[in-house]
C-alpha cells in the first residue's frame, strides 16, 4: 500500500518537528499510532547519535503499509525540534508526547477516537502516563518494564559484574585484575550523590553532561501506578535476549493493566528489536548494538504489531 510522509510541527512547551504518514487510501481519516521514544538523544526515525538503529521508521513504514497513519517526532532538543535534551525532564518528554497526541487528535485526516500509542523502551514506560493526561484507544508496548528505572538499572548493574566476572582470556583476567567489577556500584554512587547535590537540571560527571532533571524525575515515577489504570487494548512485546529489561516483564504487564492485554516474547531478539544468533552481554552491548543494527527490525515483531492493530481496529 502506499503511503505519504507530511513534515509537520508539533506545538507545544517548544515545537516539535516530526513526520506525520498517511496512508493514501479512499477514506478521509486513518486511525493512528503515534510512537514515543526510548531514552537518549532520539529522533523521530529512532536513531541516536551514538547509535542509528531507525526503529520507528522501520516500523512507520510496516504500520502504514497496514492502512494506519503514523505520528513520530524528534525529541526536544534533538534533529530539528527546539529546546534543550540534557534540561528535558522526565515530566516533559510526558508532556511531549501529550501533546503529539493532541495535534493527531485534532487534525483533520486523523480519526481521533483511534489513537494508538507506540512506546519502545522508556517510551513505554511513558505510554501509561500519556493515557492520563489524553485518552488514547490502544497501546503497543515494546521492550518496556513493570518497575521503577532505578530497580532496572540495578538490574542491569548485575548483569554488567556477571559478564566481567565470568569473562574468559586475557581481556577478563585484566578486567578482574583492574577490580572493574567493583568499580560499578561505586561509580553509580558518586552519579547519584553528583545528581542528588544540586536542584540544576544537568551536571558534569567525568567530563560529560549528565541529565539530572531526567534522573531525579524517574525517582519520582513508578510506571506500575500508571499501568494499573490503563483500561483500553494494550499488547506487550519484549525480546529473549533483551538485556536492557527484565523479558518476563512483558506478562507482568498484562497483569497489571485492567483492559485486554497480550503478552509477547519473541525468541532471540534484542533491545533494539533485531536477532541475534550470539549471546547477549551487557559488557559489549555497544559493539554488539552496532552489529545488529545493520540487519532489518525483525519481522515477526512488525507481524504481531499490524495483526493486532488490524484486529483492534479494523481499517
Amino acid at each position: 500500500m502506499d503511503f505519504q510522509e507530511q513534515e509537520i510541527i508539533i506545538p507545544g512547551a517548544y515545537p516539535l518537528s516530526g513526520i506525520l504518514t498517511l496512508p493514501q487510501q479512499n477514506r478521509e481519516k486513518h486511525p493512528v499510532v503515534v510512537m514515543i521514544h526510548g531514552s537518549g538523544d532520539i529522533d523521530r526515525d529512532g536513531n541516536a547519535k551514538q547509535l542509528h538503529i531507525n526503529v520507528f521508521k522501520q516500523l512507520s513504514d510496516a504500520i502504514a503499509e497496514k492502512g494506519f497513519a503514523t505520528l513520530r517526532y524528534d525529541k526536544r532538543g534533538v534533529g530539528q525540534s527546539e529546546g534543550d535534551f540534557y534540561e528535558t525532564g522526565l515530566f516533559d518528554l510526558i508532556d511531549d508526547a501529550a501533546a503529539a497526541v493532541s495535534f493527531a487528535k485534532n487534525h483533520p485526516n486523523i480519526d481521533g477516537e483511534r489513537i494508538i500509542l507506540l512506546g519502545h523502551s522508556e517510551g513505554s514506560i511513558l505510554a501509561p502516563a500519556v493515557s492520563r493526561r489524553i485518552a488514547v484507544q490502544g497501546m503497543i508496548l515494546i521492550a518496556g518494564t513493570a518497575e521503577p528505572l532505578a530497580d532496572t538499572t540495578a538490574w542491569q548493574r548485575e548483569q554488567m559484574k556477571r559478564d566481567i566476572e565470568s569473562k574468559k582470556g586475557f581481556g577478563g583476567w585484566l578486567l578482574r585484575l583492574l577490580n572493574v567489577s567493583g568499580k560499578i556500584d561505586k561509580m553509580n554512587d558518586e552519579l547519584l550523590q553528583k545528581i542528588h547535590s544540586t536542584d540544576e537540571a544537568i551536571v558534569i560527571y567525568k567530563g560529560k553532561k549528565i541529565n539530572a532533571k531526567w534522573n531525579r524525575e524517574h525517582e519520582q515515577y513508578d510506571v506500575r501506578e500508571y499501568l494499573k489504570e490503563v483500561s483500553c487494548p494494550v499488547i506487550a512485546i519484549t525480546g529473549t535476549k533483551d538485556v536492557q529489561v527484565h523479558p518476563e516483564h512483558a506478562r507482568e504487564i498484562c497483569n497489571i493493566v485492567q483492559g485486554t492485554c497480550e503478552s509477547y516474547l519473541i525468541e532471540d531478539m534484542t533491545h533494539i528489536l533485531r536477532k541475534t544468533n550470539a549471546e547477549a552481554h551487557m559488557d559489549t552491548i555497544i559493539k554488539d548494538y552496532r552489529r545488529q543494527a545493520r540487519e532489518p527490525v525483525e519481522q515477526e515483531l512488525k507481524e504481531k504489531i499490524t495483526a493486532w492493530l488490524l484486529h483492534q481496529f479494523p481499517v
